[in-house]
């Protein structure tokens, strides 16, 4: 990190959902490096696997960090993650909403309680992360909200149509939220990250119970493995940095591949174009899945609870 990024954010208070591991995890990072003190809203404060918890690295390199066990989709505790954060450090400067997770299946294969457990962390977990900073940035005259969308929110993504109608949900959310903050000092700003290397997936096993497994194929093991499912993976770190630069200079959308940033322009101009490409990623997942069935059908069954990342 260059020496005029590493204190850039001093004396700001950086809030990050699902940081415990994947972008999350690598946001924080690369926000307590630039000098934020940072509080991190997770399920689980220790990341999948032997590594360290996120706020024992920062505290290790100097920095400040607070780890607040939270579920998104519950607003109480959104609440409780919020008022701790001010509690112990007096103030909320930035709050990147960036808990989520993804699921792959057919529409008709989703169970009802995966499916409202998509919409309550994916999309209301935002909502509740901005109603809880709102009234504290307003009191200060400045603020500035990073929701996490997806290139899957500028195409409809085959076997992902829940997860991508709750990250195309995000972006029109926060382009409403921009106008009615527009006098108020509060930045409204959405990434839009491509395929990201993180460290867990939901999907629908293709199998004759149609069971819904924990799979860890979208991340680096597993790309190694079978390779990339669609298009080469972003790092999580690449993506982290993108968080950082639009912290520092705000804007209201951050596109991360011209894939993402033409789909819009694509869609009314070359309709053929966008649908091409909507049916090579429909082979290309189908491709993927099938690669990795016979490993994932002995993985056993997990619970829909994951605050975490996932690639798109």
């Amino acid at each position: 990190m260059s020496p005029e990024i590493k204190n850039r954010l001093a004396n700001k208070v950086a809030l990050i959902t699902g940081g415990t591991s994947g972008i999350g995890r690598a946001t924080a990072l690369a926000f307590a490096q630039a000098g934020a003190r940072v509080v991190i809203g997770d399920i689980r404060e220790r990341p999948i696997g032997d590594e360290a918890p996120t706020v024992d690295i920062i505290r290790r390199g100097g920095g400040r960090a607070l780890f607040v066990e939270t579920d998104v989709a519950q607003k109480s505790q959104v609440s409780t993650f919020v008022g701790r954060a001010l509690q112990e450090f007096g103030r909320v400067d930035i709050l990147v909403n960036n808990a989520g997770f993804g699921h792959i299946s057919l529409v008709e294969h989703t169970p009802d309680e995966l499916l409202r457990r998509l919409l309550a962390v994916n999309f209301c977990g935002v909502v509740y992360g901005v109603q809880a900073v709102l009234p504290i940035m307003r009191e200060q005259g400045s603020g500035h909200v990073i929701n996490i969308s997806s290139g899957a929110a500028m195409l409809g993504l085959p076997y992902a149509s829940i997860y991508a109608a709750t990250k195309a949900a995000i972006a029109r959310f926060s382009e409403a939220l921009r106008y009615e903050l527009e006098d108020c000092n509060i930045h409204v700003s959405v990434i839009y990250p491509d395929f990201t290397a993180t460290d867990l997936a939901l999907e629908v096993t293709p199998d004759a119970n149609r069971r819904t497994r924990t799979v860890r194929s979208l991340n680096r093991q597993g790309v190694e493995k079978y390779g990339h499912p669609i298009s080469k993976l972003r790092s999580p770190e690449g993506v982290a940095q993108a968080v950082l630069a639009c912290a520092l200079h705000p804007r209201c959308d951050v596109y991360l591949s011209p894939r993402i940033r033409f789909h819009g322009l694509f869609r009314t101009l070359f309709p053929a174009t966008v649908e091409r490409e909507a049916r090579r990623v429909k082979r290309s997942i189908e491709e993927f899945l099938a690669k990795i069935s016979k490993d994932d059908r002995k993985t056993p069954e997990a619970p829909i609870s994951e605050n975490c990342g996932v690639a798109d």
